[in-house]
C-alpha cells in the first residue's frame, strides 16, 4: 500500500525538496542582482507582496521576514485586493517594491493585479514562478523562474518551500547577505526530518477519530498555520482552520473538541503565554502537538527541531511537516492526493 501512495506526484516532490532546495540557494546570488538591478533598496519605500492561495500565504511569509531583516514597511495582500481596490493600496508618492507570486505564472487575478500597478504608478514588479515562459513572467519587470521546484502535481508543496526560501534569501542579500549558512543547516535539517519525523506526522494523519486540524502560528509561523489548514482542505477534505496563537483563546476555542488535532507552532516571544493555549485544548481533550525549536514543559507531544537556525527560517524548515500530515490524511481517507476533486493546478476565470 505504501509503494501506491509513494509514487504519486506530490509524494516524490514532498521528497525531493532538499535537492530543489540546495538548487534555491545557489541561484540565490544571481537572482538577488537581476532584482537589484532594478529595485536597489535605498528606491523603494516599502515592499507588497501578492498572491492567491498558497501563493498568498508565501507573501505572508515574505513580508513579514522583510519588514524584520530590512526594516521597511512590507506587507502581503491577495491578488484581488490590488486588482479590485487599488487606491486603497497604492498611493501617489509611494514607491513600493511589488513581488507578485504564482506557481504556475497564470494566475488570471496575479497577472492582472501586475499589470494594474504598473498602469497606476511606477513600481518594479518582480514576478515569481515555477514557469520560465508564463503570463506572469512577460508582465513583470524581472522575472525570477524557480524552475528548480517546477511541480507536476495538482496541489503546491516544494515550490512554496523553495520560494519562502528564495524570498528569505533575497531579503538577506538586501541586508548584506551574512546568512547563507543557516539556509545550507536548514536544507539539511529538511532532508534528516522528511526520513526522521514522517512516521510520528503520519499517525495523526492516519487517526480517524480526529475530524478536524486547527493550526496555531503568529509572527513568522501565521503563514504556515495558513498553509496547513489549507493543505490539509486542499488534498484531504478535511476541515481545518487557522489562527494567530493566542486570538484562538478569543472565541475560536469553541472548536475545540476531543476531535479535534491542534497543531501549534510556537514563536519565541509566545513562549510565556502559550501553556494556557495547551492548558485549555487539552481540558476538552483536544490532542495537542507542538513543533518548534525548542522543547517547552508540557505533556503535549512535540516535536523539537530547528534550534541551529534563526527563526524567520523555521517555517521553511516546517513547512514540509504540514505537506507530510496532509499527504498522508488524505491517503488515510482515500483522496487521491495528485488530483483532488474540483480542484485545478491554475485557477483562471475562463476555466
Amino acid at each position: 500500500m505504501n509503494e501506491k501512495w509513494e509514487r504519486t506526484f506530490t509524494y516524490r516532490e514532498i521528497s525531493r525538496q532538499p535537492e530543489a532546495m540546495r538548487e534555491t540557494l545557489r541561484h540565490a546570488p544571481s537572482r538577488f542582482a537581476r532584482v537589484a538591478s532594478v529595485a536597489p533598496v535605498e528606491r523603494f519605500t516599502e515592499a507588497i507582496f501578492i498572491g492567491c492561495g498558497s501563493s498568498y500565504h508565501i507573501a505572508l511569509y515574505a513580508a513579514h521576514v522583510w519588514g524584520v531583516r530590512l526594516g521597511i514597511r512590507a506587507r502581503a495582500l491577495p491578488a484581488s485586493e490590488i486588482l479590485n481596490f487599488p487606491k486603497a493600496h497604492l498611493h501617489a508618492g509611494a514607491r513600493p517594491l511589488v513581488i507578485a507570486i504564482s506557481r504556475s505564472g497564470g494566475t488570471d487575478e496575479t497577472v492582472l493585479a501586475a499589470e494594474k500597478v504598473k498602469a497606476i504608478i511606477e513600481a518594479p514588479v518582480i514576478g515569481l514562478t515555477t514557469d520560465p515562459e508564463s503570463p506572469l513572467g512577460r508582465v513583470a519587470d524581472v522575472h525570477l523562474p524557480f524552475s528548480e521546484c517546477r511541480e507536476q502535481s495538482v496541489v503546491t508543496t516544494g515550490s512554496l518551500t523553495c520560494m519562502m526560501l528564495g524570498l528569505w534569501l533575497l531579503a538577506d542579500a538586501y541586508g548584506g547577505g551574512r546568512s547563507q549558512a543557516d539556509a545550507a543547516t536548514v536544507i539539511h535539517d529538511v532532508a534528516r526530518s522528511l526520513r526522521e519525523n514522517e512516521r510520528t506526522v503520519r499517525a495523526y494523519a492516519e487517526d480517524r477519530a480526529l475530524t478536524r486540524f486547527i493550526f496555531l502560528g503568529s509572527g513568522p509561523f501565521y503563514a504556515l498555520a495558513a498553509e496547513a489548514a489549507l493543505k490539509a482542505i486542499e488534498m484531504a477534505l478535511t476541515p481545518a482552520h487557522y489562527y494567530p496563537t493566542l486570538e484562538f483563546r478569543h472565541g475560536p476555542h469553541l472548536l475545540l473538541s476531543p476531535e479535534a488535532l491542534v497543531v501549534l507552532f510556537p514563536a519565541e516571544a509566545e513562549h510565556p503565554y502559550v501553556h494556557r493555549v495547551i492548558e485549555e485544548a487539552r481540558a476538552v481533550e483536544a490532542r495537542v502537538l507542538v513543533i518548534g525549536a525548542r522543547a517547552m514543559e508540557t505533556s503535549a507531544p512535540q516535536l523539537i527541531l530547528g534550534d541551529r537556525v534563526d527563526e524567520l527560517l523555521r517555517p521553511v524548515l516546517f513547512a514540509h511537516l504540514i505537506q507530510q500530515l496532509a499527504f498522508w490524511r488524505a491517503a488515510a481517507v482515500g483522496v487521491n492526493p495528485d488530483a483532488p476533486p474540483r480542484l485545478t493546478r491554475v485557477v483562471r476565470w475562463n476555466e
